[in-house]
């Protein structure tokens, strides 16, 4: 079935939710060509900037043609129109938008990650027995190259694709970490055989492979198409065993997801290997497992949201390398309306609310406008962390109000509108906020 891709409709709010909005709101819905021409539209500037910068010019250095680079990239190519040709028109359509060339840009969505930087990530988990009231929460701090970073929402009118919201270069739409309207959130970290403080997995040597899918195509395909761990895990067994996976000369890679059902899954995988783990203790990390953060979530009565969240901008997991962070809150029964994405564009500025039922997302989350900003705001932590309560308490009772509105049997349409204007309204208070640091955002 097609989805509704018409722009959402305003309406008008009654205290004590109304607020107004200058933020421009972005509809990434429809057909692949659709997504892709808005991506590329509002990426215009980045996109050759990017590929210019990370990949055409590496590779120049290193004596490798453009007509080299789409040669190397026909495994990728192939794979993706076997199982996810929209990916490759949606690609396309966005080169066209952007005046690239069409076959070197499809070259460099997977191509440009075989540089595998060497940047540590980290992810982490806490059981939900172990969380206030049950919360099923989940956080990546993304560790990499200064570039522009982008929090699409994504809405396939395809059927059988999964909506989701993903954090990503912005020159590009694949998934660093994501969250889908299943209720199910993942990372892929780097490296797979550097766990040692965090992982008890053994997996067996393999040797390298160079052409297929790197991890950020790979979850990007779990966020279309999974809906819990155990699918998830199935797609990285299945492309694992059809030699699907191209992990360069790292050749691995480390893997956490969590789902509606509080199930917290570790897996990691070679060319040839894939182990996994459920895990069941109070808090795990995919490094720094027993860092003084760490034994913070262990150590308390309950872990609640802000606690959870707010560990992400201390050391040693914030680094001057953390250029994206993302917490989420899943939530159980509605994951396609009430889940939220916590959004830190780099992780020590403040968060970005976004709902899952939103259709639309702030323009400034997807076109690195909100990394700019973040990047040359100075870090202002108890600012930031006490702007963050006040909208998330205001959060909790804006989503409650809509349950009950829902169960009343009023329109769930104008319940998700009243979400999408409350995030927008939360986004237009944060730009102020980043571009005025001292003073008070009202």
């Amino acid at each position: 079935m097609m989805r509704n891709v018409t722009l959402l409709a305003a309406v008008v709010l009654t205290a004590p939710f109304a607020f107004a909005t200058e933020t421009n709101m972005i509809h990434l819905a429809g057909t692949p060509e659709q997504i892709g021409t808005m991506w590329g539209r509002m990426n215009k500037k980045i996109i050759p900037r990017d590929m210019e910068a990370q990949y055409l010019k590496p590779a120049a250095k290193a004596g490798i043609s453009n007509k080299t680079l789409i040669e190397r990239s026909a495994a990728y190519a192939r794979i993706a129109e076997k199982i996810a040709p929209h990916w490759l028109v949606e690609a396309r359509a966005t080169a066209r938008a952007a005046g690239v060339d069409e076959d070197l840009y499809v070259a460099f969505i997977d191509g440009q990650s075989r540089k595998r930087f060497l940047h540590e990530c980290t992810s982490y988990a806490t059981s939900p027995k172990h969380a206030r009231d049950g919360a099923i929460l989940f956080h990546k701090t993304r560790d990499n190259a200064d570039r522009p970073q982008a929090t699409p929402i994504v809405e396939s009118s395809l059927a059988g694709i999964n909506k989701f919201i993903a954090v990503t270069d912005a020159s590009r739409i694949r998934c660093s970490m994501m969250v889908n309207e299943k209720g199910l959130a993942g990372s892929g970290d780097y490296p797979a055989d550097k766990k040692k403080d965090s992982s008890t997995l053994h997996l067996e040597k393999a040797a390298p492979q160079y052409r297929g899918l790197m991890a950020g195509s790979i979850l990007r395909y779990i966020a279309e198409r999974a809906s819990s761990c155990a699918e998830a895990l199935a797609i990285i067994e299945d492309f694992v065993a059809k030699g699907y996976y191209s992990g360069g000369k790292v050749n691995g890679s480390h893997w956490l997801f969590v789902d509606r059902k509080g199930v917290v899954l570790e897996v990691c995988n070679n060319s040839r290997h894939v182990v996994s783990k459920v895990h069941t203790q109070k808090a795990y990390f995919s490094r720094f497992n027993k860092c003084a953060a760490a034994r913070r979530l262990r150590e308390a009565e309950a872990v609640d949201f802000h606690l959870f969240h707010n560990i992400s901008r201390g050391r040693p997991l914030l680094t001057q390398n953390s250029i994206a962070g993302l917490t989420v809150e899943i939530d159980p029964d509605r994951p396609d309306l009430f889940t939220c994405a916590w959004i830190t564009l780099p992780v020590r500025a403040v968060a970005f609310p976004v709902l899952m039922g939103q259709g639309r997302a702030p323009a400034c989350l997807v076109d690195g406008s909100a990394y700019k900003l973040g990047k040359n705001c100075p870090a202002q932590t108890p600012r930031w962390e006490a702007m963050e309560r006040s909208m998330r308490a205001e959060k909790e009772r804006l989503k409650e109000k809509a349950k009950a509105n829902i169960a009343a049997g009023k329109l769930e349409r104008t319940q998700v509108d009243l979400l999408e204007q409350w995030s927008a309204a939360q986004a237009s208070m944060l730009v102020k906020a980043l571009k005025r640091p001292g003073e008070v955002a009202e």
